[in-house]
C-alpha cells in the first residue's frame, strides 16, 4: 500500500492572506523512492496523493475566491 490515501480532517483552521491557487506545498517524492515492486522506475506518488477535509475554517487579510467554512 504504498500509495495509500488518507484523509486529514482539518478543524478551526484560520488561513491568513492567501492568494488564489495556494493551500499546501505537495512536494516531488525523490527518485530514490522508486521501488521495483510497488512503483517500477518511478517513485512512488504518495506524496502528491492528498485528501483534505475542513471543517470551521476561517480566513482573514487576503482571502481566496475558494474561501468557505467548510471544504
Amino acid at each position: 500500500m504504498s500509495d495509500y490515501i488518507h484523509m486529514a480532517e482539518i478543524y478551526d483552521s484560520v488561513f491568513d492572506n492567501v492568494v488564489d491557487g495556494a493551500l499546501a506545498n505537495v512536494f516531488e517524492p525523490p527518485q530514490k523512492w522508486a521501488n521495483l515492486d510497488d512503483c517500477g522506475i518511478y517513485p512512488c506518488t504518495a506524496p502528491k496523493n492528498v485528501l483534505m477535509n475542513f471543517f470551521n475554517t476561517s480566513f482573514v487579510g487576503i482571502t481566496p475566491s475558494w474561501a468557505v467554512s467548510e471544504f
